[in-house]
């Protein structure tokens, strides 16, 4: 799974890299009010890639609210979607057409548990994994509105980051991935239209670099730079 990642990349530079404009909405991210964040956890808002007329970027609430959710609770639950069960479950099957996304971050933390022993104080080890040359890259994601009964059915934008089998370097680390689009493959997801499933595959060997950091991310409360400093030797 993906449960947490790294956001330092200010919106106005993501537009550029990614041939990009930015959402005009009110509670949209600027420069003024932009904070890099370290450690960004499930059901808050974060950058997403979307194709209307043009590539835009929207904040969104992660963690999936499907439209007949009755409030907020099942959000923390529906921050993954598995790209074997997509077509299948009725949160995400409905989306596939015409909710594709990406999130954008600059990398992400996964917790070691193969070969670990669960007796151990610390059986969780995290490592942050990052592009080889540390740029932003995107996550394949869905979308969805949800209006909100609590605040005068307010629309709430929200989003799942879709994970896959891990490549064997990843697989030492967990069991999962998320799928991640370069090039071609990123605009192909992102215009509505057939979902291109195919392109939902684990990253190649040599895309993603990974090593061990302080187990201060374990806490949501830690958002600091630090957090992404190798504490040990690089394993990958």
């Amino acid at each position: 799974m993906c449960g947490r990642f790294v956001a330092t990349t200010a919106p106005q530079q993501l537009a550029s890299l990614f041939d990009a404009v930015l959402d005009e909405a009110p509670d949209s991210v600027t420069a003024e009010s932009f904070s890099p964040n370290y450690n960004v956890a499930p059901t808050t808002q974060v950058t997403t890639l979307a194709f209307e007329e043009c590539r835009v970027l929207r904040r969104a609430h992660w963690g999936l609210l499907p439209a007949w959710s009755k409030d907020r609770s099942r959000a923390s639950s529906m921050i993954n979607a598995r790209r074997e069960t997509l077509a299948e479950k009725p949160s995400f099957r409905p989306l596939l057409a015409a909710h594709r996304c990406a999130l954008l971050v600059d990398g992400y933390y996964e917790w070691r548990t193969i070969g670990i022993d669960p007796k151990a104080k610390y059986p969780k080890q995290p490592y942050f994994i990052r592009s080889h040359d540390s740029a932003p890259f995107a996550l394949a994601g869905l979308w969805t509105t949800w209006r909100d009964p609590e605040r005068d059915l307010a629309p709430v934008r929200s989003c799942a980051i879709i994970t896959t089998s891990p490549n064997e370097t990843l697989a030492a680390i967990h069991d999962r991935m998320p799928c991640v689009l370069d090039g071609d493959d990123l605009e192909e997801w992102l215009v509505p239209g057939d979902a291109p499933l195919h392109l939902l595959r684990m990253a190649g060997e040599d895309r993603l670099s990974a090593f061990t950091v302080s187990t201060d991310v374990n806490s949501v409360r830690n958002k600091g730079a630090h957090l992404i400093e190798p504490v040990r030797t690089t394993l990958f």
